[in-house]
């Protein structure tokens, strides 16, 4: 399982050699803080009292891990000793998790960093395919270097159009003034991943139960064409916590499907931002200003709020897989349940205020792109043969059936395995017609979250 912004971080496979292993810790932390990221739209008075030192201090770190990027990719266009070049791509992830991780802090200035944090994982997370590739005794191919050649041409893009705000705040500007800027530069940033201005190839290596990078169609979307102009009643419904003041339609939004966005202003003066897809009028995602309070609810509390408002929603048979909680937000990862098999692919993460119970945030394009009925196959392994199976040290505490998404865009059906070992919580994914481990996740826990079985 992943962890989002609570800091509870995920290691996949074990690597061969411990520098291979950190790197995959380091970077996986930073897919569990993208969770959400870019999505809140906190007002000026949240991030007017963050720390303008902390807030320059990482946009320098951000803009320096890129150059760094940039310049391994550079160098891997010249090289073809594959020692050398693994090198350079461990380098590349954990600077990508730098990357990101300052990207996390530049968040709560309440712009949208979700694009480029997005690019950042893609890049770290192919960065380690490749070395897996080399630790297993595999060559990088010609077509894995002429990716790396496109990524460096995009890193170089980006580089160049963040300088500008770096440039600014060299010659004195304050960090607020720069963050402006930048929020202008990123903008632009953002559109041109969007819209191909900026071009870098199509990855499927995107992390473990995360949306694959693979040029697909999204499965979940059915129905006619919506008006956009005429979904008061939709907005309403979504937004059933609130009262709406007024509803603007704003544009279209490209998601790999077209998408209607929506500004939205509360009868509390708050705003909501939301896209509904023009297809069928399906919630792609919606999310809401939000000043953070003293919480009044448990975890428990906020998970079956968060399950309940799905099911208004007409989403049945789901259930809150695990959350954690970040300045009284709980961010709820809810999956469906088939069959008492956790389907992973269809995750849709749900944000709840723990100060009052109402639900702040929705984001479901996993859900949009991966849901589907599917014909699952009976397992040929039993639970009770997995129970038998040797895991090491590992103190096995729970055994259930999960679809899971795996790197090449295809899914397995596996027993999810949980356990612990010197207080270090373990899952492993054993794949329910071979018996074999597909995937290997572990859990480090920070103050903040617990996790749901």
């Amino acid at each position: 399982m992943l962890r989002d912004a609570s800091g509870k971080m995920v290691l996949t496979k074990g690597w061969k050699i411990f520098h291979v292993v950190v790197a995959i810790i380091l970077l996986t932390a930073i897919i569990l803080l993208s969770v959400f990221l870019g999505l809140s739209r906190a007002d000026g008075k949240s991030w007017m009292a963050m720390s303008e030192n902390n807030m320059e201090s990482a946009y320098y770190t951000l803009t320096d891990s890129l150059l760094n990027i940039e310049n391994n990719f550079s160098k891997l266009r010249v090289t073809r000793d594959g020692n050398l070049a693994g090198e350079m791509l461990i380098d590349v992830a954990m600077d990508s998790q730098t990357a990101a991780a300052n990207l996390a802090i530049l968040s709560y200035s309440g712009y949208d960093m979700s694009a480029l944090v997005k690019f950042c994982n893609q890049v770290g997370d192919y960065s380690k395919y490749l070395v897996t590739k080399l630790t297993g005794g595999e060559e990088l191919s010609e077509e894995d270097y002429n990716t790396l050649a496109k990524l460096y041409e995009a890193t170089y893009s980006i580089g160049k159009k963040l300088n500008a705000v770096k440039d600014a705040l060299m010659s004195g500007e304050k960090i607020v003034t720069g963050l402006d800027e930048f929020n202008s530069q990123f903008t632009e940033i953002a559109d041109s991943l969007v819209d191909g201005s900026i071009k870098y190839p199509s990855l499927i290596y995107d992390g473990a139960f995360s949306d694959s990078l693979e040029e697909r169609q999204p499965k979940a979307l059915s129905g006619e064409d919506i008006d956009p102009e005429k979904q008061q009643d939709n907005i309403a419904k979504i937004l059933c916590d609130y009262e709406i003041k007024s509803v603007k339609y704003t544009g279209e939004s490209d998601n790999g499907f077209t998408a209607y966005v929506y500004d939205i202003t509360l009868e509390d003066g708050s705003n909501v931002y939301l896209q509904l897809a023009k297809k069928g009028g399906s919630i792609v995602m919606w999310d809401k200003q939000f000043d953070s309070q003293q919480p009044t609810l448990s975890v428990e509390e906020g998970v079956v709020l968060a399950e309940q408002y799905m099911q208004k929603q007409g989403y049945e048979n789901v259930k809150g897989v695990y959350a954690c909680v970040t300045d009284s937000v709980l961010y709820v990862n809810i999956c469906y349940v088939e069959n008492d098999i956790v389907l992973y692919p269809d995750m849709i993460k749900i944000k709840v205020s723990l100060d009052d119970g109402k639900i702040i945030g929705f984001e479901g394009l996993n859900y949009i792109y991966n849901h589907t009925e599917r014909s699952l196959e009976t397992p040929s392994v039993t639970e009770g043969e997995v129970r038998n199976m040797n895991f090491g040290g590992l103190e096995v505490q729970s055994v259930r059936l999960a679809l899971i998404p795996l790197d090449n865009g295809k899914e397995s059906l596996t027993y999810e395995v949980y356990g612990k070992v010197d207080n270090y919580a373990y899952y492993v994914f054993i794949d329910a017609m071979t018996g074999k481990a597909v995937e290997v996740l572990q859990v480090i826990d920070s103050d903040e979250g617990e996790l749901l079985m």
